[in-house]
């Protein structure tokens, strides 16, 4: 392996510890996959619909990360090179996304009004619909999104892991290229898939905003996920010297920032509504300043903008790797709520309490994501060693 740059400290996983956690959380899937199968049972439809909550947060993680993996190429970053390999782990588990799309295509009727034969032939606007909004193009298109994402990531993945083994400075040309025409259709169809399974649960509605808002939470839990995958690794003993404080306060000062756009998205699409006075279009918004779910909404005020706004207003704080930590981990709690105040409003309009589905569901699906990335992990350094900038990267400091 060509090591042009060597780190500063051990950037393999240690074996031993790889297994033991790779272990530790698929033993836990199994066990939360278990009491899934049991709850499943008592409650389909609402399982449905938790299922899909649940599966879109792991996708938006992946899909976030492999936005940002492509931005630092196309952009030629230095300082984020050495969190680059990190990137491209998280963004492993998109071929296992793709089959745990299975079980949504196979169940369209429990979820989506226009998938329903009998409530398309009553009501004109769905059948208006339908050439877009049918189960077979739906099934295609959603294909579609999920092949090209695990295409690209695929693509570069194997680019750098080629780069680790020459060294050559001239991959890194090959993947910013791939990125320039690759970021372009990440957005088109990330935005597409945010229309589909998520706006069509409720197809009298539309926002031309969605897929952007969609966009600013992916990016967001993503930029969390990769804050805390850092951290632990750090604390298994490896990246302390490699990924430093430094850089630690830069990705604290994009999550900040991305707080911040997806509060302005988020607020941007209400007003937008709220001044047209549409009752079409404000329906959907009157929902969720209801009963419960305003409760939720002003919780998503409260707890995904105005909280980690001013605590990562600090410095220190963007600094402190507990608290930096403490934030990010906060960060992804409430993007998972911010998918279930905009999916679960289409099975209870009313009102809903939370279930043990709900929660037995994420935990299946998010311990079987960090099993793929801790495999993922074991079997190539957690930095791009072959890369030539590496070296300024791990120097790099805040100006």
């Amino acid at each position: 392996m060509s090591q042009a740059n060597p780190p500063a400290d051990p950037v393999v996983l240690p074996r031993g510890k790889g297994r033991l956690l790779m272990g530790a959380l698929l033993a836990l899937a199994v066990v939360a996959g278990a009491v899934t199968g049991w709850l499943w049972s008592t409650d389909p439809r609402r399982s449905l619909f938790s299922y899909l909550t649940a599966w879109l947060f792991v996708t938006s993680i992946s899909v976030g990360a492999l936005a940002w993996l492509m931005l630092h190429h196309v952009t030629g970053a230095v300082w984020s090179v050495a969190i680059r390999r990190l990137l491209e782990n998280l963004t492993r588990p998109l071929p296992l996304i793709a089959i745990g799309f299975l079980p949504i295509a196979l169940n369209l009727e429990g979820l989506y009004a226009w998938a329903d034969p009998s409530r398309l032939a009553s009501d004109p606007e769905l059948a208006r619909k339908a050439v877009w909004l049918n189960p077979l193009l739906f099934i295609v298109r959603a294909a579609i999104y999920l092949a090209f994402w695990a295409l690209i990531a695929g693509i570069l993945g194997r680019q750098s892991n080629r780069q680790d083994r020459t060294g050559d400075p001239a991959s890194s040309g090959r993947m910013r290229a791939t990125s320039a025409w690759g970021l372009v259709v990440l957005g088109l169809t990330t935005s597409y898939a945010a229309f589909d399974w998520m706006m069509s649960l409720d197809p009298h509605w539309v926002s031309t905003m969605f897929g952007v808002y969609f966009w600013a939470g992916s990016l967001l839990g993503s930029l969390a996920a990769i804050i805390l995958s850092v951290l632990c690794f750090r604390r298994l003993g490896s990246l302390s010297h490699t990924i430093t404080v430094e850089h630690l306060h830069d990705l604290g000062k994009l999550l900040f920032s991305f707080v911040v756009f997806w509060a302005y998205i988020a607020f941007s699409q209400y007003f937008l509504i709220w001044y047209a006075n549409l009752p079409e279009e404000t329906e959907w918004y009157i929902t969720r300043r209801t009963g419960d779910w305003n409760i939720l909404s002003w919780g998503l005020f409260f707890g995904h903008f105005l909280v980690p706004f001013v605590i990562l207003l600090s410095r220190a704080v963007r600094r402190d790797p507990f608290w930096l930590g403490f934030i990010a981990a906060w960060i992804l709690v409430f993007h998972y709520l911010d998918l279930y105040w905009l999916i679960m409003p289409a099975l209870h309009a009313a009102t809903d309490a939370p279930s043990w589905i709900d929660l037995s569901i994420l935990l299946t699906l998010v311990f079987l994501f960090g099993a793929v990335v801790v495999h993922a992990c074991q079997g190539r350094a957690l930095v791009p060693v072959g890369d030539p900038r590496l070296a300024d990267s791990i120097a790099f400091h805040q100006s």
